[in-house]
């Protein structure tokens, strides 16, 4: 028999654009009756939308989504809902989101590859205001001594692209051709072709080989 969540549960929003992740979630979190999933959704967009409607205490979300990626949607949603708290829960570990997150005074950084455990222990603390960091999180982070507040370990060399230019960048590495990123992103070739040329020089990498190893070893490709 499913539990019924308890009054002052913690209510949040599970965004993911991959189902079977949101089911799962789903259901394994309606088995504790402290946190209550009020809606889903599986785009930036629908994001939106769902936060808006429920504003929920903590939104739980993937970095990489339809649309576009969370950095991008984030300020929207906190915009929406003001009372919410985005934590990160991604298979993507790589210094250049870490330090998104950081900027942008987002809540909590977990991975995939984390404990349900430690899952709902971070949607708790997260809802009454702590910030919660995956091991192999913290490990990448320092305290700035200036500020008492985490900081990135080393600056990311992807620090100077733009969000859609990380995009491309994963296309590129993944061997897709420029017409088909143009197609998956709905934009045109040549700002494709422009974005490729941006990145290259920025890197200063000119060679699809290299790029990807570039982009594996920044941990811009999901093993």
């Amino acid at each position: 028999m499913q539990s019924l969540p308890a009054p002052n549960a913690v209510t949040c929003v599970l965004v993911d654009d991959h189902q079977m992740v949101v089911e799962a979630l789903v259901g394994m979190l309606q088995q504790t009756r402290r946190i209550r999933v009020v809606g889903t959704a599986g785009s930036a967009d629908k994001a939106v939308q769902v936060v808006a409607q429920h504003q929920p205490h903590v939104i739980v979300s993937e970095i990489k989504l339809p649309g576009r990626i969370l950095f991008d949607v984030a300020p929207e949603l906190l915009e929406r809902s003001p009372g919410s708290r985005i934590l990160i829960l991604s298979n993507y570990l790589a210094d250049i989101f870490i330090a998104r997150a950081l900027k942008q005074n987002l809540a909590g950084y977990l991975m995939k590859s984390d404990t349900f455990a430690e899952l709902t222990a971070a949607i708790e603390r997260v809802a009454a205001g702590e910030r919660v960091y995956s091991r192999a999180v913290s490990e990448r982070m320092v305290v700035d001594p200036a500020t008492n507040l985490p900081a990135l370990r080393h600056e990311s060399e992807l620090a100077s692209l733009t969000s859609r230019q990380l995009e491309v960048l994963r296309y590129l590495a993944c061997g897709q051709s420029v017409k088909e990123i143009a197609k998956v992103m709905h934009l045109s070739q040549k700002s494709v072709d422009s974005h490729k040329y941006r990145i290259m020089n920025k890197l200063g990498i000119h060679d699809r080989v290299l790029l990807a190893r570039f982009a594996i070893r920044e941990g811009l490709m999901v093993p």
